[in-house]
């Protein structure tokens, strides 16, 4: 792994940090999915469902817990756009996604928050927490984010 890029170290200003939050809340996949994101800072990103959906739940044994595509679905969000905030402008996608399913996910709402561990040109490690409305780590992923700076845009994008 390389340096550092170095705006992976400047803050988002509180104005951008809304402006994008605004922009992926309106992305119809994320509306869909029942998730409101929330960039509390360059280093942490929640995205919370609050209330949990029928369409979250169930799973092949039609249980109250949420299924596990959801949980999927939802690390892979906020892991991709955790590495994203360390790259701003740059094309990333998530390389490679662990997920630990710790125990079932029940009751109204939960909370999953992403942060970078190490940040390079080419690659951001993200670690993520799941967390139900008592506070109770459900289930935890460890992602990889893929940096390509030859496809950057300099902009900051969806």
């Amino acid at each position: 792994m390389t340096e550092p890029t170095s705006n992976a170290t400047e803050p988002l200003s509180a104005t951008v940090r809304a402006e994008l939050a605004e922009r992926w809340n309106a992305h119809p996949g994320i509306a869909r999915m029942g998730v409101r994101l929330e960039i509390v800072s360059r280093t942490e990103l929640r995205a919370t469902v609050d209330p949990i959906e029928l369409h979250h739940r169930g799973g092949g044994m039609g249980t109250p817990a949420v299924n596990g595509p959801t949980i999927a679905a939802i690390f892979d969000l906020v892991t991709g756009l955790t590495g994203y905030l360390q790259a701003p402008g740059q094309k990333v996608g998530v390389a490679q996604l662990n997920i630990q399913f710790l125990r079932p996910v029940l009751g109204d709402r939960f909370e999953i928050v992403g942060r970078p561990h190490k940040t390079g040109r080419s690659l951001v490690f993200v670690g993520c927490d799941l967390r139900d409305a008592t506070g109770t780590v459900c289930a935890k992923a460890d992602g990889i984010v893929s940096v390509s700076p030859s496809d950057a845009t300099g902009e900051l994008a969806l």
